[in-house]
């Protein structure tokens, strides 16, 4: 037979048969024609090879096992060798098992919520519902800026399961209220022309905090209070880098150190 013959008959490929013979699990036939000539004994050991490699067991423990075992020491090389790859095996089904769960979370999470988003469904739906009502292009452009900010920390593993808490908590009530929140914010604080200077009002950032403050405190006291302390502990340089780098107006960053105030009980 000619290469090409032998990978047919074994459902393979030439470059395969290559790869065997560099790798010295399937022996080169003498070049006794222009072309090599493979017999019976390739076609066999070959259809092995590919019986093994199909059933698991990795190239480099092949070629031992295509020797018959000859006596109980062997047999048990043997023996432990297949027990290796089953543990092999059994942990791949296992790493398979999870990444089938994650990408099976992802598949609801578009199909629930129509965003692939690594944040937990209600943050993803809590989002949505507040960029889904006719907000100006700024104050919609600093909602996603939030929204790709817990993403980040998403990505880290960094985002406090009080978070979740509290936005599973909100209802539709409170989901307009936060988003009428927003939109004082917006349009107390925030210019649409970018060139124009405007004086940032601390006493109303106070209390638009405030008031968001005591509406998460109404509706989840405990993870409020819990978020409040962490909010605190994590004032840190590295992590106001971030929140400006997410929020380059004067006004947020404002904002941001309001929320960090009032946290640590400096706000009055």
């Amino acid at each position: 037979m000619r290469a090409q013959d032998l990978a047919d008959l074994a459902g393979t490929t030439v470059r395969t048969i290559r790869y065997y013979h560099q790798l010295g699990l399937l022996a080169v036939p003498e070049s006794g024609t222009p072309w090599r000539s493979y017999g019976f004994a390739h076609l066999t050991r070959l259809m092995r090879i590919r019986w093994l490699v199909d059933t698991g067991v990795p190239l480099a423990d092949v070629p031992h096992l295509l020797r018959p075992p000859h006596g109980a020491d062997e047999r048990r090389v043997v023996l432990d060798d297949l027990a290796a790859v089953l543990t092999s095996i059994d942990d791949k089904i296992t790493v398979l098992t999870a990444q089938r769960g994650r990408v099976e979370t992802l598949r609801r999470r578009v199909a629930t919520v129509g965003r692939l988003s690594p944040l937990p469904p209600s943050l993803v739906r809590m989002y949505a519902l507040l960029l889904d009502r006719p907000l100006p292009p700024a104050a919609a452009e600093a909602i996603r800026r939030e929204r790709d900010l817990l993403e980040l920390s998403c990505y880290r593993g960094a985002v406090p399961q009080d978070v979740v808490t509290l936005v599973d908590a909100l209802g539709e009530q409170d989901l307009e209220q936060l988003s009428d929140l927003w939109m004082d914010f917006h349009a107390a604080f925030v210019k649409e022309e970018p060139s124009v200077p405007r004086q940032v009002r601390e006493d109303l950032v106070v209390d638009v905090v405030r008031r968001t403050v005591d509406l998460a405190t109404r509706v989840e006291p405990g993870a409020t209070r819990r978020l409040l302390a962490r909010a605190a502990e994590l004032d840190r340089p590295a992590v106001r880098a971030a929140l400006e780098l997410a929020y380059p107006a004067p006004v947020y960053r404002q904002l941001v150190r309001t929320v960090l105030d009032v946290a640590q009980g400096r706000a009055t």
